[in-house]
């Protein structure tokens, strides 16, 4: 009886080693933490067009299999890595004014861009976006979460109170508040001043009111 057993679990090792192989090391929080710091790095240095997926396994000290494991493409960890530097909590607008709620949740992003290389990096992660199909889709799902939705209750709500007209559109609403940001990064490569949400933020509401 004891042999049969013996010779049952022997297979079931073997199996439990290969999957092991299969999948590769656990993702951990500092591997990954480190891999998105050197990708961002290297998005601020050099841009979408001159990324190098060898530089930033090098400077995380990772191999190149695992971070091609963790993400699909070189286009896909840019974007996650401009990303992770909006995941803490957004912080509290100053009012529950509607044009410091709006502006609560485009000012992340500015800061971002205003910080260090940040415009560099942003640029990047944006060309990226546009490049790759599933990194687009990342950004696109993050930016309908934190943004899009967000707006849209805000601005529903201040329909409901005759602020803005009842037919407001929340494509064009969105348009209006990251067209601009997006030219001065992409088109322009200019600076986003500081007061920028705030006249952002009043273009909408301008556009968008009832008469």
């Amino acid at each position: 009886m004891g042999e049969n057993m013996g010779d049952g679990e022997a297979p079931l090792e073997a199996a439990e080693e290969a999957e092991k192989r299969r999948v590769g090391p656990r993702r951990s929080e500092a591997s990954t933490n480190a891999v998105l710091i050197a990708a961002y790095t290297e998005l601020s240095e050099h841009g979408w067009r001159g990324f190098s997926v060898d530089r930033v396994a090098k400077n995380a000290r990772a191999s190149k299999q695992t971070i091609y494991r963790w993400w699909k493409s070189a286009a896909s960890l840019a974007v996650d890595a401009a990303l992770a530097t909006l995941s803490g909590k957004p912080a509290a607008p100053a009012s529950n004014d509607v044009r410091d709620r709006i502006s609560a949740l485009i000012e992340p992003m500015l800061v971002a861009v205003r910080t260090g290389d940040g415009a560099h990096a942003w640029r990047g992660a944006l060309l990226a976006a546009a490049d790759d199909q599933e990194a687009g889709e990342t950004f696109r799902a993050w930016f309908s979460e934190n943004v899009k939705i967000p707006l849209r209750h805000i601005l529903a709500e201040h329909a409901l109170k005759g602020g803005i007209r009842r037919d407001w559109d929340i494509d064009l609403a969105t348009e209006l508040l990251f067209g601009p940001v997006w030219h001065r990064l992409i088109a322009m490569r200019g600076p986003v001043p500081e007061v920028y949400s705030r006249r952002l933020v009043e273009s909408v509401l301008k556009a968008l009111s009832p008469g």
